[in-house]
């Protein structure tokens, strides 16, 4: 296993921690950002007629997020480099079938976003065969 810098690793990490806060903090934006559209109807936690919200189903990506962030950088901390390496390809994995989502449900412009999704999963994967391989 590699020697490299943890640095990258603690950025991956607490990447995918920010993005996991964001979706508790601001999950109609998060939504979008990610590339579905809003759920329509009424809004059922504060009992609001809108035409548009975020489903609680961004908590989950929220928590999936978070954990991965935080379990990245405990495995780094405690230096199990070959953990470390796999925990990122199965990430990658997140990346690749999100994308397949947004593709099929993002509809229209969003579905540009699925290529954001398919490069993660591209980088993460990549850099964690170059880990094997060095």
């Amino acid at each position: 296993m590699p020697s490299s810098s943890p640095i990258p690793i603690y950025i991956i990490g607490a990447g995918c921690v920010f993005l996991g806060i964001h979706c508790f903090l601001s999950p109609e934006v998060e939504y979008r950002r990610f590339g579905l559209p809003l759920e329509p109807g009424l809004h059922q936690k504060h009992k609001t007629a809108r035409k548009e919200y975020a489903s609680p189903v961004i908590y989950l990506k929220g928590i999936r997020e978070t954990t991965y962030g935080l379990a990245l950088g405990a495995m780094q901390y405690h230096g199990y480099d070959n953990a470390v390496t796999i925990m990122t390809a199965v990430m990658s994995l997140a990346g690749l079938g999100d994308g397949i989502i947004v593709w099929f449900y993002g509809g229209g412009k969003a579905k540009r976003k699925a290529l954001g999704h398919w490069g993660a999963f591209a980088l993460l994967f990549g850099w964690s065969l170059w880990r094997m391989h060095t």
